[in-house]
This record gives C-alpha cells, structure tokens and sequence, in this order.
C-alpha cells in the first residue's frame, strides 16, 4: 500500500491514545466462562512473505486444536499467498482493500463487523508492534487475545488489553517468534516474559506449492510470444525490486545487469526472466536495457496472479531476489533461492527454503527492525554496494550446481 508511511504516522500518534483508552475498558471485559478454543482468527496485514513463516504456527494449531476452524485477516494485495497455503479455507480469509487509506479504513470496519459475528474464541495479533492491528483484535468480539509485548522495553506501547502477551526476539528467526506467541496463546501461558520454551528449526514446516500443468502451459506459450527461441531452457528469475515503500534494498541496477550477462554468457541454455508486479515495470525495463542480451526477457506483470508466479517460481530453476516477498514465496515451490539482504537480518527473516542470502556484516545492518516499525533514513545502501556482481555471480553458479548449503549467509553460515 502507497500510504504505509501515512499509515505508520497514524499509528503512531493516534495508536498510542486508542490503546491506552481501550486497555481502560478491557477492565469491564468478564472473564470467560470457560476456556475452551475452537475458532481461531490469525491477523496478518502488512508483510508480503508472512504468510509463509506462519504455516508452522498454523500447523502447530491443527495439530493441538481438535476440529478447529481458522480465520484470517490480512490484505487484499496478499490474499493469494493466504490462499496458495492450502491451510485455510480460501472462505475463511477475509481481506481489507489497500488501495488506499480510505479504501483501508471503510474496507476493515467492514471486515471486523462479518467477523464480530463468528464466535472467535482466540484471536492472534502476529503483527510485531503496528498499534492498528492490537486495536482490530479489541474491536472483533473473542474469548482470548494474543499478541507481542514490549515488557520492559521503552516504547511500542500497544496496550494492556493482550490477555496472553509474548516478547519478540529479536535474535530469533520470525518463524519462531510467530511460533512461540501460538504456543504462548494455545498453552495459557503466563509467565513473564513467555515464551519460556524451546523451539527447534525441525518444527518450522514448509508449505508444498501444487503444480498446474495448465498454468505452466498458459506460461510457456507466453516466454515463447517474447522469445520464440524458447524450447527447453533452464528458467532463471531474477525480481529487480522491492518496491515503493524500501527501494533501499534494491541491488544497484548496473551491478545486477552485469551478474545476469555474467550467468548468460556462461549457461548458453538459460533464459534469464525479470519479473516483478506493474509497480515494478520502470525497473525491469530499466535492467532489460542494461544487459541488452537476447536471452534477457522482460517477463514483469506477464504473472499476474500469485498462483501464475507460484507456478513460474516451480518452473524456474534459480530465484535472484532482494529481500522481499518472492524470496519467501519461492520457498515453498522447491526453486533454488539466492536472495540479497541489507536491511533487515537474514537470521530473523531468512526464507525457510532452499535458499542461500548474500550479507555484506556492515555494522549499520541491519538497520529497520520490528523496534522501528521497519523504517529508514538511509538514502546509500553501501551494504548491498558491498557485495559485488563477481561474487554473486559465482555463488549463483554454486547454488545452480548445488556446492553450497541451503539456509546459510555467504554459504557457511546457518540461519535457521
């Protein structure tokens, strides 16, 4: 959404008075009559790959929750990758319009009135520390509350409302945090700070995407009106950019132009394919003129749907992506990852597929975190200007020939 920044600034100085006076009339709130969760209500608004480090939560509540009905609440920009997870009846996903502030705001109250009506016994925030969702969860009637928890951290006020608060680590993979405020919710806990527990990378589940041989042939027959060469080649993808809200974490363009001739002078049978959503078409065509090779194919908005991209993911070989959403999305196709990270920390937010990040350590990174709400005055991404095409390019060529290990930084280094 275009206005995430009005958004933010909404949040923040209008979040904190709603939370306050709704923590005050949480004190009115009866206590349940019995404790017993059989519906439950994920919110997840904002991040485009979160859907996919919640399966494990998911799972974990399937598995410990007898017959239980899931609901969610997120985008209608993300609704798809909701939906692709197979984890929630598409029926049960109830989607806020994001088009704009005004579409937001009507679209959510909207929302929250259908879901009043459902008997949620539990609701979970899985939202780090945006006020709007703390406030969403206090508007839908339920049983229970969960939700992350500043303790004794300055700031991030979301209220007194949770009746069952967890801490965000932040030296722990997302997948875990959003794991461990599940088990927080499901076990009753209350000890201080929760969650006091272990959580193995064993349990962190991967959603398996399902391949659709008519989707595949919608795609081929596209490559092939763009490169009638196009036969057998092995498909490389490479997603230029992250979008409006963190160009920040954008590989420089001539940097990436040179690894994909790099990739396309040494593999005669690979195609190289830029993809991305309409919002990212200036960048690809930007980067298509930079490598200025045959083999290089403009493919942005020619996968409209998420369902089209999951199955273009599936068919391709190799993924080269910044840290965002395709890296994430990737993860449950099987395609082998090679993600860029800046910004954010590979060891919280690394995908939890076959995937291998580039992290150049500079001590400014990461340098947005759940503490700033994800935001940044860095205007020269040094730390991603660290990293260059020469090295890309022959860790590309080690995560093709698979010499090197998945879910490790520069190759050695685990992360989950």
């Amino acid at each position: 959404m275009r206005d995430s920044r009005k958004l933010r600034l909404v949040d923040r100085y209008c979040g904190v008075v709603i939370c306050s006076a709704l923590s005050m009339l949480s004190k009115l709130k009866p206590a349940p009559r019995d404790k017993q969760v059989k519906t439950v209500l994920a919110i997840e608004l904002f991040e485009m790959g979160a859907a996919m480090m919640i399966y494990p939560s998911l799972q974990y509540i399937k598995n410990n929750v007898a017959d239980a009905t899931i609901y969610c609440l997120t985008l209608k920009s993300i609704k798809g990758s909701w939906e692709l997870l197979d984890a929630i009846p598409s029926e049960n996903i109830y989607a806020v319009d994001d088009q704009n502030l005004f579409a937001f705001f009507t679209s959510l109250f909207g929302n929250i009135w259908k879901l009043r009506k459902k008997n949620i016994d539990l609701i979970i925030d899985y939202e780090l520390f945006m006020r709007v969702s703390a406030i969403i969860s206090f508007m839908i009637r339920s049983k229970f509350r969960v939700g992350f928890n500043k303790y004794q951290m300055e700031g991030l006020y979301r209220g007194s409302f949770y009746d069952f608060k967890c801490a965000f680590n932040q030296n722990s993979h997302i997948a875990k945090n959003f794991l461990s405020l599940t088990k927080t919710a499901l076990n009753f806990e209350h000890e201080h700070p929760n969650y006091k527990g272990h959580i193995s990378a064993a349990e962190l589940s991967v959603p398996v995407y399902k391949a659709d041989a008519a989707l595949s042939a919608g795609l081929r027959r596209k490559i092939q009106a763009l490169y009638p060469g196009y036969a057998d080649n092995k498909l490389i993808l490479v997603s230029p950019d992250v979008g409006y809200n963190l160009t920040i974490r954008n590989y420089p363009q001539d940097m990436l132009a040179e690894v994909i001739r790099k990739i396309l002078d040494n593999y005669p049978d690979k195609l190289v394919l830029l993809v991305g959503t309409p919002d990212n078409m200036e960048t690809c065509i930007d980067v298509a003129a930079k490598v200025a090779h045959p083999r290089c194919i403009n493919f942005c908005s020619q996968a409209p749907s998420l369902r089209e991209f999951f199955e273009l993911l599936h068919g391709a070989e190799l993924l080269i992506t910044n840290d965002n959403g395709p890296a994430h999305f990737a993860g449950a196709t099987g395609t082998k990852i090679l993600a860029l990270f800046s910004t954010d920390s590979p060891f919280i937010y690394g995908p939890l597929g076959n995937c291998v990040i580039m992290y150049s350590f500079y001590q400014c990174s990461p340098c947005i975190s759940a503490f700033n709400h994800k935001t940044s005055k860095c205007a020269s991404n040094l730390c991603l200007q660290a990293i260059k095409p020469q090295a890309v390019y022959e860790m590309a060529v080690k995560v093709i020939e698979g010499t090197v290990p998945f879910r490790t930084v520069n190759g050695f280094l685990r992360y989950v």
